[in-house]
């Protein structure tokens, strides 16, 4: 498969509000903190947020843009997470021609999978990890059963 993207954007933003998940020492992904994404990358905690905000079909605008991942660093699986979501909703090939739109979209799911993921980790706290499994679980098992 070609590692070749067109008009892919030089990078993924979150809104200003969510700068602390992302940077120093107070952050989700400090490989120092007991947070449940430490140790892994910008980019794990934007996917993460995207395919939540996807799950649950929830986007929103992302304000005072913070424009700090850059798609270059991104694994080609990562990217083609991203690509993968709006050949879903597009279901046209032909949207490949221009990925610009394709990843704003992207930034959209995550700004709400970010605003979802801060509820749950406030409300399930050091239990958050556990509920998340769970939740996992009945996905698949939901998944599962409408493809027998």
């Amino acid at each position: 498969m070609s590692d070749r993207h067109f008009n892919e954007p030089r990078d993924l933003a979150y809104s200003k509000e969510h700068a602390g998940l992302f940077q120093g020492k107070e952050s989700w992904i400090d490989k120092d903190s007991e947070k449940i994404f430490a140790g892994k990358t910008q980019r794990d905690l934007f996917i993460f947020a995207m395919a939540l905000g996807r799950s649950r079909k929830q986007k929103s605008d992302v304000k005072d843009r913070q424009a700090n991942i850059p798609v270059q660093n991104m694994a080609e699986r990562q990217k083609w997470a991203i690509l993968s979501i709006a050949l879903t909703e597009q279901n046209d090939l032909m949207c490949l021609k221009d990925e610009n739109p394709l990843y704003k979209e992207a930034e959209r799911y995550a700004e709400e999978g970010l605003k979802i993921l801060r509820s749950h980790v406030d409300k399930w706290r050091a239990e958050y990890p556990q509920f998340l499994e769970a939740e996992l679980k009945d996905i698949l098992k939901k998944s599962n059963s409408t493809t027998d």
